[in-house]
Order: C-alpha cells, then sequence, then structure tokens
C-alpha cells in the first residue's frame, strides 16, 4: 500500500496546497506570499490547469454561505452552483469557484478552527464535517429529552 502525499500532523489548506510553480532555469521564483489565502486558487489554476480565470470582484448577494469541510485532510468547499470541490482557506473564508466562475459566496468556518483540525487528525480517515452543515453525513444527534418528572401523590389529608 502506498503512503499518503498529505502531511500525517497537519490539515492542507489553500495556502499549503496551492503554491507557485518551481522557477525555471536562470529566473527568480515566483512569490505568492502576498496573495489572500482565497484568492491562490485563481493563481494556481492559471499556470497548473491552463485556464485564465478573473479573480471575482462581487459577491453573491443574499447568498447564505457554503460550509467548509475537511475531506481526507484538505479544506474544502462545494460549489452548490456546478458542484466543483476546491480547496480552501479557513483565514481568508471566501469561496469562489475556478470552474464556473462565481462571485465570492461567504465560507462557514467553525469557530474552533484548531479543535476540529485535532478531531479529524485522531481519525484514520481525516474527515470532519461542520454540525450545523445540513449535507453533513452524520449529524449531531438531538439532546435526550429529560425523562419526565411524576409529580409526587399527594395523601388525602383526613
Amino acid at each position: 500500500m502506498a503512503a499518503s502525499a498529505l502531511p500525517a500532523n497537519a490539515i492542507v489548506q489553500a495556502e499549503t496546497y496551492y503554491l507557485p510553480p518551481p522557477p525555471r532555469r536562470g529566473q527568480p521564483a515566483q512569490d505568492w506570499s502576498q496573495i489572500p489565502g482565497a484568492e491562490l486558487i485563481y493563481k494556481w489554476a492559471e499556470y497548473r490547469l491552463g485556464r485564465r480565470v478573473p479573480v471575482p470582484t462581487a459577491t453573491v448577494p443574499d447568498h447564505p454561505g457554503l460550509y467548509a469541510r475537511i475531506d481526507d485532510g484538505r479544506w474544502l468547499a462545494e460549489c452548490d452552483a456546478c458542484r466543483s470541490a476546491w480547496i480552501v482557506s479557513v483565514r481568508d473564508p471566501r469561496f469562489g469557484c475556478v470552474e464556473c466562475r462565481r462571485d465570492w459566496v461567504p465560507l462557514i468556518v467553525p469557530a474552533d478552527v484548531p479543535a476540529a483540525e485535532a478531531e479529524a487528525l485522531a481519525l484514520t480517515s481525516r474527515f470532519w464535517w461542520h454540525p450545523e452543515d445540513p449535507r453533513n453525513p452524520n449529524p449531531p444527534l438531538p439532546p435526550e429529552p429529560e425523562p419526565p418528572v411524576e409529580p409526587e401523590s399527594e395523601e388525602p389529608q383526613p
């Protein structure tokens, strides 16, 4: 069985996945360190996929947002318009799709990102879903209802 190419002790985000190409001989290396995390996919798609997709400048109005999830050790979000999934940045919570070229939509990330990552790293398959995500295949169970309290029986007074 081949070993995983993913790091064993970290969850991959856009900042660690979408990296510039190696420098050509005699050329300086490209510096993508000043590009916001959500916009790295556009630079990467240009060099890696040969797609020149403009970075969105607008936001989809009244969009409720997309949930980020950990999928086999990578922070992903899935476009609700075309179903393409891309590695996302939880530090720059915006999602734009290179496939359907949609404008930015809010990215819903957990309030405690390190806790979600620790929970995923404790598993062998490294999957984690936001508890409020309606597409979560294992939603949290609702709290158990309290058992009804039996009223104390009153003894009749003589």
